[in-house]
């Protein structure tokens, strides 16, 4: 499907629903339909490189746009949490995160940062040859032996160098780790990890995160990612002045 009703929509994107019927929907790719925003809207209605579809068309055409460090033509490109995005000539990189109760904002990061990205783990499968295959949140996975598998757990993250996709560095879940809470009504809100409450299946286990002012914020552990040990290891979404300020300005 090439359009979506705007007003069924993802809350999170910045357009109007009523000003016109229909809006881009995203293709299939590494984020679910309601967890990305199309990378035309981002080029159009976020950072306003385009005033309409007919020109944003024409930018990716010409290989402007790199997420994660490769070309990306398609307006219907789903971008979601961690992805990188930059543009020909930009001095600064954008990264999606989480932002004041929103998935997903558009944030400015240093151009070099763009070569670094977190990804969970979100399970672990077998294959043939002794293997194990290890699926990341973004759709992408990485072959291991049996043995490497016990220091890569479900719901640990990995720090990615891009374009190589080489494991810079292993981030367990564990107290005292840093996390940033990637959904429900605390998104975007990080600290350290003071408690986990365990409950079967275990992604529906509580957690407990203490914010920078003392706050103890309770969230699911499908929600949580490990980003740090006594910092974030990448630039997150912390005040007004890090995130892109789009058309209708949403994150208040």
């Amino acid at each position: 499907m090439t359009h979506i009703k705007r007003l069924a929509s993802p809350d999170f994107w910045p357009i109007l629903k009523k000003q016109y019927k229909w809006s881009i929907s995203p293709s299939p790719g590494p984020h679910g339909k309601f967890k990305c925003i199309p990378l035309g809207i981002i080029i159009r209605d976020i950072l306003g490189y385009a005033s309409n579809l007919k020109e944003v068309k024409y930018i990716l055409s010409k290989g402007y746009v790199k997420r994660d460090k490769v070309v990306v033509k398609d307006y219907k490109f789903p971008v979601g949490l961690m992805d990188t995005l930059e543009f020909t000539k930009d001095p600064v990189a954008y990264r999606l995160l989480p932002y004041k109760g929103y998935p997903l904002v558009c944030t400015k990061i240093p151009l070099e940062e763009s070569s670094l990205k977190i990804c969970r783990i979100e399970n672990k499968t077998s294959i043939k040859g002794d293997k194990i295959q290890v699926n990341l949140n973004d759709g992408r996975n990485f072959l291991i032996s049996k043995d490497e598998s016990k220091n890569y757990r479900t719901y640990d993250s990995v720090l990615l160098e891009l374009p190589e996709q080489k494991i810079k560095e292993v981030i367990k879940l564990q107290e005292g780790v840093f996390c940033l809470i990637t959904g429900g009504v605390n998104a975007g809100y990080y600290g350290f990890l003071k408690k986990i409450i365990e409950l079967l299946p275990r992604r529906k286990s509580i957690v407990e995160i203490e914010s920078p002012e003392g706050k103890i914020i309770r969230t699911s552990l499908n929600y949580t990612m490990p980003i740090g040990y006594e910092k974030p290891l990448i630039k997150i979404a912390e005040s007004d002045e890090d995130v892109v300020k789009p058309a209708i300005y949403i994150y208040t």
